[in-house]
């Protein structure tokens, strides 16, 4: 067997042994039936759907606007999906400080982690929707069909290779966190200040000129972006399929030069990468630090909640996640700036989103101890006490995000303060809905964590799908309450936010001791795990 296809035989085999070991066999067996029926449904779905928009487009291949319009998905497809796996975390598959002791080339390590990332949730996904998409393409224009091979492979190999890339970047990125949080801070402030229509309130005539100024803006703004996407190598790829279909194959095949050279260029940036890392010359040194001044606390939980939160904030993950604040504002003030002035869902949108960062956390919440779980399990302190304590690190490190992420909304957005406290509120229902959840979850399938990483620190394929699922159902049920009181009530909006934290406060703490009994009855599961 090759080197290549024993590293994907490990990698299958490490994450088939980790399932059955924490779910037993005929439990993992179990799962995969489940999780296959899903995907299989999903990826039926997903083909279907990229079908028809690629027989759309397909059979209009002759119009610029059609070219632009395939060059804006192959564009979303890979470098959207690669920005967007690399920043969450998703690009490492392979343990690769395990393999420092086997003579194994760069080129073959790099390989393999490309070919085991394509079995994540996200760019499997991406993968599917462009897959049927192209056939669609193929079957409303057959001359396609032979250059069609070629387009799949140069998406899929930038999405994957961008990831990888970005995933590295990120890790160093997080070392510098201050200068990282200070140059984000400029681009907020930066597109406020160029992407905010500004339209004071102002009548009659002077208002429809600042109306038709408006316009005019978002026009140019349409013709810049259709000149970036000119100039993206998904657009020469785009613009091949049309010239395929009119016959010019010599400047089909031309076309292709400027994809694949970038593409040879990101791969050899995020092998270089990979070669620092693997050699563990990447590592920094460790800084001598102080003692740690002495601390006490009343109550048993309140020293495990700080003990949680401050390894939180030791790892490159929990810092990573003070920049989401910043980087929803940019979402709110760049792409969605047009909707700037209807708070009754950028402000619970923007709140959602950010609960999302602390899944990685809330499902896997002893998956930062690592080896210390055993100190942590032999505490004379009660299951209940230890989860609490979680619970309240866990809130601590979220409380922070949403509070950084009130002040940039007043000082940027100008929201009011009624609706900012709402989102806080409702970003603290999602959280402890989330948390219930995870407390089950983290004894369920415990998984270690990396503390100076962000390679490894994805949830497991079945949990990213639960974690989807749960995330999604408490947005539409807290999102949608905020909405209802903002519309309908708003002088309800915060009284009515705070009796919804209050009842799931309620539910939370009446299920803590079904979690800390669950607990208990994995304890030794958790330490084979993590220790």
């Amino acid at each position: 067997m090759s080197p290549f296809r024993s590293l994907l035989a490990a990698h299958g085999q490490g994450t088939w042994n980790r399932s059955a070991r924490e779910l037993g066999r005929q439990g993992a067996w179990v799962l995969a039936l489940v999780v296959g029926i899903f995907a299989a449904l999903g990826a039926l779905g997903l083909l279907l759907g990229g079908g028809a928009l690629g027989w759309l487009l397909g059979s209009r291949l002759d119009r610029p606007v059609v070219v632009s319009i395939l060059s804006g998905l192959l564009a979303f497809l890979s470098f959207g999906g690669g920005l967007i796996g690399g920043v969450l975390g998703g690009a490492r598959e392979l343990a690769w400080e395990a393999y420092r002791g086997f003579p194994l080339r760069l080129r073959t390590l790099y390989l393999a982690e490309l070919t085991a990332g394509l079995a994540d949730m996200l760019p499997l996904t991406l993968a599917l929707a462009l897959t049927g998409l192209l056939l669609g393409i193929g079957a409303a224009a057959p001359r396609t069909l032979l250059l069609l091979p070629v387009v799949l492979l140069e998406t899929l190999l930038m999405l994957l290779a961008l990831q990888l890339l970005v995933g590295g970047l990120a890790s160093a990125l997080v070392r510098r966190l201050r200068l990282a949080l200070i140059g984000l801070a400029i681009l907020a402030w930066m597109g406020s200040t160029l992407m905010s229509p500004g339209l004071p309130k102002r009548g009659g005539g002077q208002a429809r000129t600042l109306q038709a100024a408006q316009v005019e803006r978002i026009q140019a703004l349409g013709r810049g972006a259709a000149r970036v996407l000119e100039a993206l190598p998904t657009h020469a790829a785009a613009r091949s399929l049309a010239q395929v279909r009119e016959g010019r194959w010599g400047a089909a095949l031309a076309s292709h030069l400027y994809p694949l050279g970038l593409l040879a260029l990101v791969m050899v940036l995020g092998a270089r990468i990979m070669a620092r890392e693997t050699s563990g010359s990447a590592a920094a040194a460790p800084t001598p630090r102080g003692p740690d001044r002495l601390w006490s606390f009343r109550h048993p939980a309140e020293g495990l909640g700080r003990l949680h939160f401050l390894t939180l904030m030791r790892s490159h993950l929990g810092r990573f996640a003070f920049l989401m604040p910043l980087l929803t504002v940019v979402l709110l003030k760049g792409p969605f700036a047009q909707f700037r002035a209807n708070p009754l869902w950028t402000v619970p949108a923007a709140f959602a989103y950010l609960s999302l960062v602390a899944n990685n956390f809330v499902f896997n919440q002893f998956g930062l101890d690592r080896h210390g779980v055993k100190g942590l399990l032999l505490l004379p302190v009660g299951s209940e006490d230890l989860l609490k304590g979680k619970l309240l690190g866990l809130a601590a490190h979220q409380g922070l995000q949403a509070l950084m992420l009130a002040l940039l909304l007043r000082a940027l957005d100008h929201a009011g303060p009624a609706p900012l406290l709402g989102g806080i509120l409702l970003m603290g229902c999602i959280f402890l809905a989330q948390t219930s959840v995870g407390q089950w979850t983290s004894t369920w399938a415990p998984r270690p964590m990396a503390m100076d990483s962000l390679k490894n620190n994805n949830l497991p394929f079945a949990l990213g799908l639960l974690s989807m699922g749960t995330s999604a159902a408490w947005a539409g049920l807290f999102g949608g309450a905020y909405a209802l009181l903002a519309w309908a009530v708003p002088r309800l909006l915060v009284p009515g936010m705070a009796l919804l934290f209050g009842l799931v406060l309620t539910a939370h703490l009446l299920l803590l001791p079904a979690a800390a009994a669950a607990l208990d009855r994995r304890r030794e599961k958790l330490v084979e795990a993590l220790g």
